[in-house]
């Protein structure tokens, strides 16, 4: 049984889609999506272990076109916004966290290629409305000037989805100016770094090049990619490529610890319904009424990460629904704010839930402790790192101005 409140977007359309269209419905893409949380749920050791998503795993997300939320209509994509991109995001992982966090990037890359010029639009798309591409910009890179374009170094790290990719978007400095080189995968090294605690399934590894020459149709300036008025907002019609990037940017964390919580409480719910507690009188973990009290803690924290969750997304779908569709600062702090202290209560309910489901539950074949470990690296992620955020929230609420550009 599926204990979850109702979802934030239920009864939403947020894109116009018909079988006639071939674009589906945002209903009609959740259910997809819903369709692969059991094999997902059965692959996550598997794909803990391969530190990489299996290869049928990309292949169901392909086929269920999950990379296709983003890319624009006039290439063939599905041209959804702010709420299926969040809601996919977050149901995936429900099934497994390392998942939905490549899967929530490689799409989120596609709608960054589709801001760049025509030229290179025309070259990525040319094998079809989902091109798969890694983007790191930690650290910064250096670019000098060649004949035709630019020779870069540098040793990025965090390449999420790197593993299953074409492309790889990389962030250079040039004389004091951030460009965005993109680069085809071959064309660089990727260096096997990604041993960690959690997601470990994610493969972010580190990508390495040597003076690589990057011509330079593929080289951009980072303001004229990351603006409402970017090169592909004038090609393509779609209101999600005129979103400015920093705001999408920071949904697929809170969105992944959300899934996670949810599955972490599904997984409590079913083991206190039939676990025999040692040292208790009751036949089974849910007739205590201690273990009651703390179940019914554990949905509030879970609930309180929904509600969190869903004003964010609203406040982020509500600004690329308008002109301009740059966020003020007080809005800005607003959802920032509300997407951490949606992380927290997620990973307080994983870690209450951890702490009442026995020492059975740490061994290495249990999803909760894996679901542990995840949300656990998901807190340490800027977007939901909270000290930082609280400081720069406290600065916007407050109309004293923000004082990191990029919050």
């Amino acid at each position: 049984m599926t204990i979850y409140i109702d979802d934030v977007s239920a009864g939403v359309s947020t894109v116009p889609g018909s079988a006639s269209t071939g674009i589906p419905t945002h209903e009609e893409l959740l259910a997809r999506v819903d369709a692969l949380v059991p094999r997902l749920r059965e692959r996550a050791e598997e794909t803990e272990n391969l530190r990489r998503i299996p290869d049928i795993t990309l292949l169901e997300l392909q086929d269920a076109g999950v990379f296709r939320i983003l890319a624009p209509i006039g290439v063939g994509g599905y041209g959804m916004g702010v709420e299926t991109y969040g809601e996919v995001v977050r149901r995936l992982a429900r099934g497994c966290p390392s998942t939905a966090w490549n899967a929530g990037h490689l799409m989120e890359h596609v709608w960054m290629l589709a801001r760049w010029p025509q030229a290179v639009q025309d070259e990525v798309f040319a094998g079809g409305p989902a091109p798969l591409a890694a983007a790191t910009g930690a650290p910064v890179g250096i670019a000098e000037e060649a004949p035709g374009g630019y020779l870069i170094t540098g040793r990025w790290s965090f390449a999420s989805g790197v593993l299953h990719s074409q492309w790889a978007l990389l962030a250079v400095d040039h004389n004091g100016v951030r460009l965005q080189c993109l680069v085809p995968i071959n064309d660089v090294e990727i260096v096997d770094t990604w041993h960690t605690a959690g997601l470990r399934g994610t493969g972010s590894n580190d990508i390495h090049a040597q003076q690589l020459f990057v011509p330079a149709r593929r080289a951009a300036a980072w303001t004229l990619l990351t603006a409402e008025d970017n090169p592909g907002s004038r090609i393509h019609p779609d209101p999600i490529i005129s979103t400015p990037m920093g705001t999408l940017l920071n949904i697929v964390a809170p969105s992944a610890a959300l899934g996670a919580a949810e599955l972490a409480l599904e997984l409590f719910r079913e083991q206190m319904l039939r676990r025999k507690v040692k040292n208790t009188a009751e036949s089974r973990q849910a007739d205590s009424a201690v273990a009651q009290a703390r179940f019914a803690q554990a949905y509030g924290l879970v609930a309180t990460a929904r509600l969190h969750w869903a004003e964010a997304v609203r406040l982020v779908d509500a600004s690329h629904r308008r002109q301009p569709r740059t966020m003020a600062e007080g809005t800005r702090a607003q959802y920032r704010l509300s997407f951490a202290l949606s992380g927290e209560a997620a990973a307080q309910a994983v870690n209450l839930v951890m702490a009442r489901s026995g020492g059975s539950a740490h061994r290495l074949s249990h999803p909760l402790q894996r679901i542990q470990r995840d949300a656990g690296v998901l807190l340490n992620h800027p977007t939901l790192a909270t000290d930082p955020i609280l400081e720069q929230a406290g600065r916007g609420l407050l109309g004293l101005g923000l004082s990191v550009s990029s919050f």
